[in-house]
């Protein structure tokens, strides 16, 4: 029972009782209604220093829970921050894990790819091949190679080409060497010709001058007795020759 029904029922008590018309019974009933309500206060009283210490414990309770609560919450504060601090050195581990295979794996590909003969700049190739996975690495090699396979076939092309564009321009230098020298050699004989024809003339007319010999008086009859017998005469160039000949006796004979 709460305190308005308690005053509600004390008012109804008192008015009951004045309406009473006996003075005594009215004094007996506004006792027993005292006494009755004395009672009722004094249970009310006890119900409620009961409720305050159940409060109280409660309250306590509440308290030593609180507490509790506060040190399972510094308790996991610092589980949390353990397991952030794991995490963190968990994830250096695998990140520095990481890094040794992609080192190793820098490695086996750049081997790949100096056996394949495909390495041009290594520390660029390095650095492109160390992200790749497998994959991309095999279709990069191959790329790699077809492109090789293609220069050496052009370079081999263009070498050949080289080689008989030099060879034809060999066998042109020799054809023109050789017109040349047929140039040379004939101009050469003919200057050889020229001089000798020059020679010729030469001698000819020094020995046209040697043969030479002033008029001779010669008789008539002599005249004509030659005139008679020039079939039998030799010629010019025939006595030119013989006069050459008894000279050059004639100088053999002097120095000896």
């Amino acid at each position: 029972m709460d305190r308005d029904e308690l005053k509600k029922d004390i008012a109804q008590i008192v008015a009951d009782i004045f309406s009473e018309k006996e003075e005594a019974d009215v004094r007996k009933r506004t006792e027993e209604a005292l006494e009755k309500s004395a009672q009722t206060i004094t249970d009310l009283t006890a119900s409620l220093e009961e409720r305050n210490a159940e409060v109280a414990e409660f309250e306590e309770k509440i308290s030593e829970s609180e507490s509790k609560v506060s040190g399972l919450e510094t308790e996991l504060e610092a589980a949390q921050a353990e397991i952030t601090t794991h995490k963190e050195k968990l994830s250096e581990a695998e990140t520095a894990l990481e890094e040794m295979k992609k080192d190793k794996a820098t490695e086996l590909r750049m081997s790949e790819l100096a056996e394949a003969g495909i390495v041009s700049n290594e520390e660029v190739q390095s650095a492109k091949v160390r992200d790749m996975s497998d994959e991309d690495f095999a279709a990069y090699k191959d790329e790699l190679v077809e492109l090789r396979a293609a220069v050496e076939a052009e370079l081999k092309a263009n070498a050949e080409e080289a080689e008989k564009e030099e060879a034809e321009e060999k066998v042109e230098e020799k054809e023109e060497e050789a017109a040349e020298e047929e140039a040379e050699e004939k101009e050469e004989a003919e200057e050889e010709a020229a001089e000798e024809e020059k020679e010729e003339a030469a001698e000819e007319e020094k020995a046209e001058e040697e043969d030479v010999t002033p008029p001779a008086e010669i008789n008539p009859a002599h005249a004509a007795m030659a005139s008679m017998n020039m079939e039998i005469i030799p010629d010019a160039d025939l006595v030119s020759k013989y006069a050459e000949l008894g000279q050059a006796m004639a100088a053999q004979y002097k120095t000896e």
